[in-house]
């Protein structure tokens, strides 16, 4: 079971990027699928050894790095449903 939940945390990581972060409104069309997915490693690592404000921070960049103005209200959002997924794939709830 150990093996199945870090794909099971960036499998959502994924999703959880292009379907409620996507920050550049691309996620109604299919052939962006992968837009967020080279983000999926440092969200990980920012899930794994940072704690919120590393990841919100990480977002923010990631979003000025876009030329966009950060949207501070969806990034928290993003970053406690992020930490609630890898908490309850923790506890075996998911």
């Amino acid at each position: 079971m150990d093996r199945f939940k870090p794909d099971e945390l960036e499998r959502r990581v994924d999703e959880v990027l292009f379907y409620i972060w996507d920050p550049i409104g691309i996620n109604s069309y299919v052939s962006a699928r992968g837009e967020y997915r080279s983000y999926v490693p440092q969200v990980l690592e920012a899930l794994e050894n940072g704690g919120l404000d590393k990841l919100i921070n990480l977002l923010i960049s990631l979003e000025k790095h876009m030329g966009l103005e950060p949207q501070e209200c969806t990034i928290q959002k993003v970053s406690d449903l992020l930490f609630s997924h890898k908490d309850a794939i923790e506890k075996e709830h998911a």
